[in-house]
């Protein structure tokens, strides 16, 4: 990792008042949401809770119905288990969307999505002490003898919930940053044009006339929702796995047929507070590259990129994610946000890195020892091997990384 990524954590503050057992605690009331009728029975109230406070679209409600919808199938072997908080006047001021599953024989909380969700926080309402309501949570889970371990992974040094988990939690040594870009100083696309230097500026005009001599005259489209949109995604996450095949890198979700009928499920969606957008770039008519982004409460996420892989020397994702940016800044978005990983290529596109960690707790003797065992060794020790492997050795193990 770049040494710009890796900043302190913030000094966490107080995790919980110095009184629960008060009138505060007396007014906290916890459910467990556990079925999708009733997650969907929670769409206003969540929506309402959300739009009030600052949210990741990943603990959005149309981020979680869709996904529970889509992907949360029995053979999953996943199941909702979102913990709900209420205040004595019964106003829903506190979620933790959580789904319980299996790994290696024990019961894990996980963020619900996981791992279609790129970043884990609560949502807890400004008025309300969120490291309260985190350990009556914790407490909740452990009278409900709810799973073995709670897994809680990317929480971004700027979450909610990141002070109580720093204090009450063990580290999962993860030592990942979130690059993004702050839209807000530029006025204009000329002042973001301004940012590149010449270097910068010769290198996208020699992309475009490299594919303009290649191709033909280049363009870059916003795709309405459809049966256009919906093969050109197709062809985007097919040209992902190809670039993907081709280093011997694992990807666990992108080469799932339910990873697509969730996308074309949120690209669809037109209710809510989630829009989704899928952009081309053509050249002679022809598609090299797309990007599909999420936008929400001003942030926009470039949750996909992908280019033919034909075409990687080409160097066609770096001009879609110039036009990507500049979109965005039209459209009014004050982030554009490339979340995790900290890759080498997202440099240049990103001004601001936040750290992210990971974060467990074990609530059974198995869920600690597991702990300690997987996440606290032997996981960062395969990671630290998986991307130092040349790809050479990373095609040929791949066959075997699959099972």
């Amino acid at each position: 990792m770049h040494s710009s990524v890796a900043a302190p954590l913030p000094t966490p503050p107080a995790a919980v008042s110095a009184d629960r057992s008060g009138m505060a605690r007396a007014s906290m009331a916890l459910s467990t949401v556990t079925t999708l009728p009733a997650l969907s029975a929670l769409a206003a109230e969540w929506r309402a809770l959300e739009n009030a406070n600052p949210v990741s679209i990943f603990q959005s409600f149309d981020w979680v119905e869709s996904w529970a919808t889509t992907v949360m199938v029995p053979e999953n072997c996943a199941e909702p288990h979102i913990l709900c908080g209420r205040d004595g006047a019964g106003r829903l001021v506190f979620l933790w969307p959580l789904m319980r599953t299996r790994q290696h024989g024990i019961s894990v909380l996980r963020w619900f999505s996981e791992p279609y969700a790129q970043y884990g926080d609560v949502i807890c309402a400004a008025d309300q002490p969120v490291g309260d309501w985190l350990a009556a949570a914790l407490d909740h889970l452990r009278q409900d003898r709810a799973a073995d371990l709670v897994y809680l992974r990317h929480i971004r040094a700027d979450a909610q919930a990141t002070g109580f988990l720093h204090q009450r939690c063990r580290v999962g040594h993860l030592d990942e940053g979130a690059p993004r870009l702050d839209l807000t100083p530029y006025g204009n696309d000329a002042a973001y044009e301004a940012r590149y230097n010449s270097q910068q500026r010769k290198r996208r005009k020699k992309i475009r006339k490299w594919l303009e001599d290649a191709m033909g005259p280049v363009s870059f489209t916003r795709l309405p929702a459809g049966v256009q949109a919906e093969a050109a995604l197709d062809r985007a996450i097919a040209e992902k796995n190809a670039w993907l095949e081709e280093r011997g890198r694992q990807n666990r979700i992108m080469g799932s047929n339910r990873h697509k009928e969730f996308l074309k499920h949120l690209l669809a969606r037109r209710d809510g507070t989630v829009e989704t957008i899928l952009t081309a770039i053509t050249a002679g008519e022809k598609p090299v590259s797309w990007e599909l982004g999420f936008r929400h409460q001003g942030s926009h996420y470039a949750y996909l990129t992908s280019h033919v892989n034909a075409l990687t020397d080409l160097s066609p994702g770096r001009l879609h994610m110039d036009q990507s940016q500049r979109l965005a800044l039209a459209d009014g978005q004050k982030v554009f946000d490339l979340m995790v990983p900290y890759d080498q290529h997202k440099v240049s596109w990103s001004s601001v890195v936040t750290p992210v960690e990971d974060y467990y707790l074990g609530l059974t003797a198995r869920g600690r020892a597991y702990g300690r065992a997987y996440i606290d060794w032997l996981r960062p020790l395969l990671r630290r091997a998986y991307y130092a492997m040349p790809q050479d050795i990373l095609r040929r193990l791949k066959p075997v990384l699959r099972h």
